[in-house]
């Protein structure tokens, strides 16, 4: 044999030996892939008709591996390594894509927290395919790592800075759009503007790959500051002439509202909407598409609020945690430029989606979140009933024009029988677990309509003019893979109307003061109802609104962004909206420039109003000392401190709280320590939400302990 056969068939049997990290990978790949779509077959058919995309998937977990290889050392480690975590992703996309038919998107490793605390109604997480997977990994896995032909496990610096090298080279070429670019060469398409079937289509890992260059963006072509500044001088506005009159504007998201009467094969015992149902009947009332199913509520506050468009960001990304860190203008800091106060309400923690900072700079000038909530509960969740009730109290309390927006949470997800204490609706038409589910839901969409009687009922007695808009945010998920919507025929399989069936949401627009003939058949996308509501009331928007509203009038409902080439002329339009919303949100807000430091509050308040201890008194009793806290804006849950300590307390009302000295703080009081009490309050992750000032009593008020208190 000559010296050229010998050293062929040498690097030859060097690839050999090197082709079980392919099999590491494939492997690997597989598993993901059958977590990710939660079956055996589904992940067979994929590997076998989809062999570009598998291996591509293959080369990233070998991308990866090399790469941890040469930083740590050992191929094994890095094996399991990155399996494990690559398997933890793939089980999570899996679990969230049978819920919320959206895969496991890298924007979501943000919202580790809102996992965590809605992880309790994930159900059948140990199934047969998860089990018997991790029995196949581990048994496979030990076959392909120690039985068959072994490749080098430890590697020197040397080595290591070539394999870095090389893995490094290999991520970017997957990674890139370049000519040098492996997507390229095998035509595989990042499907963007539909995550789900970018997994379906590309596999997870690659997928995942892909979006990580979403969590930037580019900036559009032709945006500088003179072409933001012309824009915005061309548009004309929505109200050239301002109304006399000042409304109050309350805008209601209803969590995951929707009209379950329009199901078909089925019915109600009774009516679960008749209030609503009767509105209808004589206000304006419609339709709008959300960008949203099951979840993402604040994706479509995010739209409403601002006017902004989840067309023009990644699928599956939440603005109000990965963007919204400075100030946004919104309905809240337009209307507080024309002396409205502007109040959110949400039944749910202050730091879910981030909100006590996103309102912040939204402009609104105070925050109810679930902390300072009176602890009326309709099921898991704050009733819907105890939001009205804010919404009501928060109205009369305050002066002038009211700009009021409000969540409710008595109707989130999940519907699983058992979930309120009585279901009232019997459904007939569906047995079995949709019947169930729908039974459950409609007895939430029961307090939804309530909510609406109550606040109706109010407002139409009030002077004062009033706009209620009360709209859904997203339909809700109803048994994994649709079930409830395909069981009753709802939705087909493949169904060419899924985007208008499982993304229309219901609004209606009542007042106690327009002329009745005013009425409108709404259809839009939910980024126009705030210029809708502006333009209704006769308050005068920004160049942003007004834009808006005049695209509302030629395209009401905005489709998805790769078919804005659908539009004709106002195809251009679509650019100018993408070209003024990067610059609110990512560039240098030139449009903002009249009023840049006039959206958010400097007074901005977090609770019922400013937590304040004014007086505190000792009170007689029986067996303990007690003491008398009065002051303002005490939420039902604040914690009395007293020198650092948190005492035991009855809430009496906002302005008063009665504690609880202890033996050891009632000594103190007696002789000449000083005793400092102040009122925290806490959020469920034990961070303390605010604070009261620190009060500290005359000395005089405990004059009258006497010793046998203080033992």
């Amino acid at each position: 044999m000559g010296e050229l056969q010998a050293a062929i068939l040498h690097k030859g049997m060097k690839a050999v030996r090197r082709l079980p990290l392919v099999l590491w990978s494939l492997w690997i790949v597989f598993l993901v892939e059958l977590l990710s779509r939660g079956g055996w077959g589904a992940a067979l058919n994929w590997t076998v008709a989809a062999v570009p995309e598998a291996v591509l998937n293959a080369m990233v977990v070998l991308g990866f591996m090399l790469l941890l290889t040469a930083i740590i050392g050992s191929l094994r480690t890095s094996f399991w390594l990155i399996a494990s975590i690559c398997l933890a992703f793939g089980l999570i996309s899996g679990v969230k894509l049978s819920i919320l038919g959206v895969p496991f998107l890298p924007w979501d490793l943000l919202l580790t927290s809102e996992t965590k605390d809605m992880a309790q109604y994930v159900s059948g997480l140990l199934n047969f395919n998860v089990i018997s997977g991790l029995i196949c990994f581990i048994a496979i896995s030990m076959l392909l790592l120690y039985k068959l032909p072994r490749v080098t496990l430890r590697l020197r610096w040397k080595q290591r800075l070539i394999v870095a090298i090389g893995s490094a080279l290999l991520l970017v070429s997957i990674y890139s759009d370049g000519t040098l670019s492996l997507k390229k060469a095998v035509h595989i398409q990042n499907i963007a503007w539909d995550q789900t079937q970018n997994v379906k289509t590309n596999g997870f890992l690659l997928t995942t790959l892909m979006n990580i260059r979403f969590l930037f963006l580019n900036e559009p072509d032709g945006y500088d500051e003179k072409v933001i500044k012309e824009l915005a001088s061309d548009v004309k506005p929505a109200v050239a002439v301002p109304g006399e009159t000042k409304p109050n504007i309350i805008v209601i998201l209803s969590e995951s509202f929707f009209d379950a009467t329009k199901l078909k094969n089925i019915k109600f015992s009774k009516d679960p909407l008749p209030f609503f149902h009767t509105l209808m009947d004589n206000y304006t009332s419609g339709s709008m598409l959300s960008p949203q199913f099951g979840g993402g509520t604040a994706n479509v506050e995010f739209e409403v609020l601002t006017g902004n468009s989840m067309a023009f960001l990644p699928q599956g990304s939440i603005p109000y945690n990965q963007y919204i860190d400075k100030g946004i203008d919104s309905l809240a800091s337009i209307l507080t430029r024309q002396g409205y106060t502007a109040t959110s309400i949400n039944p749910f923690h202050s730091w879910f989606y981030n909100s006590k900072y996103v309102y912040e700079n939204f402009g609104f000038g105070q925050y109810i979140p679930q902390e300072f909530f009176e602890p009326d509960y309709e099921g898991p969740y704050i009733a819907d009933r105890a939001v009205a009730k804010y919404i009501i109290e928060t109205s009369e309390k305050t002066p002038g024009p009211k700009f009021i927006f409000a969540n409710t949470m008595e109707n989130h997800y999940h519907y699983y029988p058992g979930k309120f204490k009585e279901n009232t609706i019997e459904v007939t038409g569906q047995t079995g677990n949709s019947a169930g589910l729908l039974e459950t839901y409609a007895q939430g969409l029961l307090g939804a309509d309530d909510m609406l009687k109550r606040l109706v009922s109010h407002f139409e007695k009030s002077p004062e003019p009033t706009i209620i808009a009360f709209f859904g945010d997203h339909l809700p998920s109803l048994g994994d893979d649709y079930q409830a919507y395909k069981d009753t025929g709802y939705l087909q399989e493949n169904d060419p109307d899924f985007l208008n069936k499982m993304h229309r949401v219901p609004v209606l627009v009542w007042n106690n003061y327009l002329p009745k003939e005013q009425k409108e058949r709404l259809d839009m996308s939910t980024s126009f109802l705030g210029p809708y509501i502006l333009k209704l009331a006769q308050r005068p928007g920004t160049y942003y609104t007004d834009f808006l509203y005049d695209l509302y009038q030629r395209v009401p409902v905005l489709p998805s962004k790769n078919e804005f080439s659908t539009l004709g002329p106002d195809a251009e339009k679509m650019k100018i909206y993408e070209k003024l919303q990067y610059d609110i949100m990512f560039g240098k807000q030139y449009g903002y420039i009249d009023w840049k430091d006039k959206i958010k509050n400097p007074n901005y308040v977090l609770g019922l109003g400013k937590l304040n201890v004014q007086n505190v008194e000792l009170e007689t009793a029986e067996k303990e000392p007690k003491l008398k806290i009065k002051g303002s804006s005490i939420p039902h849950d604040g914690i009395v401190m007293i020198n650092g300590q948190p005492v035991a307390s009855t809430w009496i009302n906002t302005n008063e709280v009665s504690a609880v000295l202890t033996p050891q703080l009632a000594a103190a009081a007696a002789g000449s320590t000083p005793l400092k009490v102040e009122i925290v309050v806490k959020d469920s992750k034990e961070s303390v939400v605010v604070k009261s000032n620190e009060y500290v009593p005359n000395q005089v008020v405990f004059s009258g302990l006497r010793k046998e208190n203080v033992k």
